[in-house]
């Protein structure tokens, strides 16, 4: 486990608020901010002031539930700043400077806007490059500016500033594990002794399968050869509400389920080679089970026949992040 230096990190909050105004005062038109998942929008925070102080309109796009968008949450508890709006109609017509809204909202706007903030971090993107590309240019005004907040650079231009840290330590780096196993059929031998050691260290497992068919043929055989070891064996077809528990195993195909109760808990992958699953995912799981907290101990495991080229991305990705924040010395005691 890497060092974690909060004050290091409060720090890098302050530091990278800086380079972006810095940016805004130069010539760039496009600011790419690559982080981890599930990061702080801080970093925001004084552009955004800078922007409605000068009466200039800023729109902020986000996939986050409504009732618990980040910005919103920092805005409140950080600011006495009033004049903000969540669009969620596409026509409101709130006299405000700072709108934030979603995606589909966003394409019905009519307005322009001279700051636009596309936050692909703080949910799973729903939305491929071009697409968020064509929202910008379609609403920004002709000497405006953007910033994209992503794990990657999508605009394909402009600059570029890394954020590798997430509130919580750094990011967890998936691991793989390979097996001759047909997964349908039997539990291979390393999977077996990994749940064994999870459980009985009390960390909840989720087991993320690619669809319907794969939970009922993994429960049979889990549940043959693990309720010794478990007495909360659960598998998720009719999305029946679950409550994680220490000692428990979930299995479910839905990504928004292992998002909800994968916190603090160790995540398998199963059939991680199947081609539903591609290396945003991998990466947003390991970015999620950090949000547990600091002490979080969750892990991120792919089970798969094949490595695959999305395997491999989501390793390097990950292994990127940290290795930045340790040459930043973020990770330094």
């Amino acid at each position: 486990m890497l060092p974690w230096n909060e004050m290091n990190f409060t720090n890098k909050i302050k530091d990278t608020a800086g380079e972006i105004i810095k940016w805004n005062n130069s010539g760039g038109q496009i600011l790419n901010v690559i982080s981890p998942p599930y990061n702080s929008t801080r970093i925001f925070m004084d552009i955004i002031n800078a922007y409605t102080r000068q009466n200039k309109d800023v729109l902020y796009v986000t996939e986050e539930e409504p009732s618990n968008v980040d910005i919103i949450n920092n805005i409140k508890k950080y600011t006495d700043f009033k004049g903000y709006t969540y669009v969620k109609d596409g026509k409101n017509n709130a006299n405000c400077l700072f709108k934030v809204c979603n995606f589909c909202n966003a394409l019905k706007l009519r307005e322009k806007f001279q700051l636009i903030i596309y936050d692909d971090i703080n949910s799973f993107p729903l939305h491929g490059k071009y697409e968020v590309i064509d929202l910008i240019h379609r609403l920004m005004c002709g000497h405006g500016k953007a910033i994209v907040y992503s794990i990657e650079n999508i605009s394909g231009n402009g600059e570029e500033l890394f954020f590798p840290l997430a509130e919580g330590g750094p990011i967890v780096e998936p691991r793989t594990v390979l097996t001759r196993f047909d997964m349908n059929r039997d539990i291979p031998f390393v999977v077996y002794d990994y749940l064994k050691w999870s459980l009985s260290k009390n960390t909840g497992v989720v087991i993320y399968v690619p669809d319907k068919l794969k939970i009922t043929n993994v429960y049979s055989y889990i549940y043959n050869y693990c309720r010794n070891l478990c007495k909360n064996i659960v598998c998720s077809i009719n999305r029946e509400e679950f409550y994680p528990m220490k000692n428990s195993i979930l299995i479910t195909d839905s990504f928004d389920e292992v998002i909800s109760c994968g916190k603090n808990s160790n995540v398998m992958v199963y059939f991680a080679d199947n081609t539903s699953f591609d290396y945003k995912k991998f990466v947003y799981l390991c970015g999620n089970v950090k949000r547990g907290g600091e002490n979080s101990k969750g892990e991120v495991i792919m089970v798969a026949n094949l490595k695959t080229e999305d395997m491999r991305k989501a390793k390097d990705i990950t292994s990127n992040f940290n290795r930045e924040a340790w040459d930043m010395d973020l990770l330094k005691i």
